[in-house]
């Protein structure tokens, strides 16, 4: 049965059941000693009443203190006055191995979908199952899909938590229908749809060349979340997907859009398409996630709609690009760690994270939801319900060797759509060269045990 569906209904932190949590098994099984003495708070919630040391990696950004304190540090800090937050700035010396290998204290790591495919070979995520039936934790707050992913990944454990998501929408420049006398894009199109639409603002005007659309660079972001949900790599076989037909129907899609003709998309704007859209302003469409509008919004005359769909899958959106929250295994301070993640879980953290633009909320609540970017004053009367996918297509399963599949995508994309190959052709090699690159890692592994 997926996650998200259980019904684990009741309060969020029961004070009793978390009586029961401070005194859990630690690592291994054995009798984790007592970290601090509790309280029980006027909300009936636990209270640490003692110092205790709590630090926070996040292994795939270059977030800094001051960054990761305006994120959730001093969110969480208020929340619980007695944690001493730490945290490990991703960089020079401090990847995962490195930080490892130092010895130094891990409780909590902050995690975007891709980084969790990378994980199980360190032993690092802490199945906390048992902990959220103690507290009573209600799963079904959640976005389901992010939830799902979680469930299947790791064969019904539960290892991370959602904290925050996002999801791609189509941006676009207002000011290049106006000079077109264009209608903007509307709310439900099918992608059939918007490429007729993209014909009519394809045009030159006073020497200046005018794109209808583009994807985002690089072109992988875009299959990485596809609305088919295909996988780059099959988990089963550890074989590459983007030979396959359904693969290849959505590149085709996005491919006639680089080839409209007379804007036929020069080779040398592949890959600085962000730069056609927010420098050179001569791109109409532009795909990306809620950070595009939040930056374009600034200074452009801009607004954005759910990402079109197929005809053949009409209202199915994007998947989300959740960023998960886990308790780490070599925690010595578990229980704390765990009622932080079920913190950042939280209404008012959620609130939080929507308000200020760090994310969509990872919650149901169609209230906090409609709160996304309310603090951001370039966002006012833009479509921001454009982000939040009302159909997310399910999550692909990830496996730790897509990195060695994304790169190829975006090569062979270019080859197609610079009139170098075909996309059979193209996609074939790729798949081979990405086979053989898989193949490799998979034994270097086994040498390496």
């Amino acid at each position: 049965m997926k996650l998200a569906q259980r019904k684990l209904s009741g309060a969020l932190l029961s004070s009793a059941m978390l009586m029961t949590l401070f005194t859990g098994c630690s690592k291994g099984g054995q009798e984790a000693p007592a970290q601090a003495v509790e309280a029980v708070s006027d909300k009936g919630g636990p209270v640490q009443t003692e110092p205790v040391d709590v630090t926070f990696y996040r292994p795939s950004t270059g977030t800094t203190q001051e960054q990761f304190m305006d994120l959730m540090g001093n969110a969480i800090k208020a929340k619980f006055p007695n944690v001493n937050l730490k945290f490990i700035p991703y960089g020079q010396g401090t990847n995962v191995e490195e930080v490892l290998t130092a010895g130094s204290d891990i409780d909590l790591l902050i995690l975007n979908i891709n980084l969790i495919a990378q994980f199980p070979k360190y032993n690092l995520l802490q199945d906390v199952s048992d902990s959220i039936k103690k507290a009573n934790f209600d799963l079904s707050r959640l976005e389901p899909t992010t939830v799902d992913f979680i469930d299947q990944f790791t064969g019904g454990k539960i290892n991370a938590l959602p904290i925050f998501t996002t999801a791609q929408s189509l941006v676009y420049n207002k000011d290049i229908f106006d000079k077109f006398g264009v209608p903007y894009p509307q709310e439900g199109m099918t992608w059939d749809e918007l490429y007729e639409l993209a014909k009519k603002v394809s045009k030159s005007d006073n020497g200046i060349q005018y794109y209808g659309f583009a994807g985002s660079t690089p072109f992988s972001s875009m299959t990485r979340v596809n609305q088919k949900s295909i996988a780059y790599v099959d988990p089963k076989t550890n074989k590459s997907q983007i030979a396959g037909e359904e693969f290849k129907k959505v590149v085709d899609n996005f491919a006639r859009f680089y080839r409209i003709p007379g804007a036929e998309f020069p080779k040398d704007k592949m890959g600085k398409e962000n730069d056609m859209f927010n420098k050179d302003r001569n791109l109409a469409m532009y795909v990306g996630n809620s950070s595009l509008l939040i930056n374009s919004a600034v200074n452009m005359n801009v607004d954005a709609i759910s990402l079109p769909s197929f005809s053949d899958a009409k209202g199915v959106g994007p998947q989300m690009y959740p960023t998960y929250a886990a308790v780490s295994s070599i925690s010595k301070h578990k229980d704390i760690a765990f009622q932080i993640l079920t913190y950042l879980t939280s209404d008012e953290m959620q609130e939080k994270f929507a308000r200020d633009g760090t994310g969509l909320p990872i919650i149901k609540d169609q209230k906090v939801v409609d709160l996304f970017g309310a603090d951001l004053e370039q966002l006012k009367g833009k479509n921001m319900k454009s982000f939040y996918p009302q159909k997310p297509a399910p999550i692909a399963m990830k496996t730790p060797y897509d990195d060695k599949v994304e790169g190829k995508v975006s090569a062979a994309f270019k080859e197609v759509v610079g009139g170098d190959s075909d996309v059979n052709t193209a996609f074939r090699k790729a798949a081979e060269q990405a086979d053989a690159d898989i193949d490799a890692a998979i034994k270097a592994s086994s040498a390496g045990k």
